[in-house]
């Protein structure tokens, strides 16, 4: 059983507790949320890998959705428009978001209020769960990421360049734990 994780204050990032952790615990997890696990949150978590850079080895990075069918690839205006900036979707396949993955979870991101809201039938933790759009809590309003799935190239592109804007708004954080995961 692993130590319980001290929740992330919805208010303001803090650090996680980090009493009683053992060596596997030193690695944050997060977990990106959408509906199909085909375009928004593979496209995220993708992205965040990417801007981890030396660090992605110190960070479990899934995503899955609330409705996905299993086993099925970004779809291929994601993988193209991902590419375009050298991220890879090619290995990716959709999972459905399960109680397991939200346990593990350190930091949930979702798309939509409505995937706040699955989270947490599932056991989702409130001060650990955050729309990505509204990043760091409490974030300024914006408008969630709108699914692009069936759209245009243009709406992937926008999806894209929304998500990226949203994630680098995360890595400080990120960096910040992991500092304090290596004392």
């Amino acid at each position: 059983m692993s130590p319980r994780r001290a929740p992330i204050d919805s208010r303001s990032p803090r650090l996680l507790s980090l009493e009683r952790m053992s060596a596997s615990d030193l690695t944050f997890r997060v977990l990106f949320v959408c509906t199909g696990n085909t375009c928004r949150s593979p496209m995220a978590a993708a992205f965040l890998r990417h801007a981890l850079g030396a660090d992605a080895s110190r960070v479990t990075v899934e995503s899955a959705g609330t409705a996905a069918w299993e086993g099925q690839p970004a779809t291929q205006p994601s993988i193209e428009v991902a590419g375009r900036d050298g991220v890879d979707l090619s290995g990716h396949r959709s999972q459905r978001v399960t109680p397991a993955l939200v346990r593990a979870a350190d930091l949930i991101l979702v798309m939509e209020h409505g995937h706040v809201a699955a989270v947490r039938t599932l056991g989702g933790d409130p001060g650990r769960t955050h729309v990505l759009s509204e990043w760091p809590p409490p974030g300024e309003p914006d408008l969630p990421i709108s699914d692009p799935f069936g759209a245009s190239r243009e709406a992937y592109e926008e999806c894209w360049r929304r998500i990226a804007h949203h994630v680098e708004r995360v890595m400080p954080f990120l960096q910040e734990e992991l500092r304090a995961r290596s004392v």
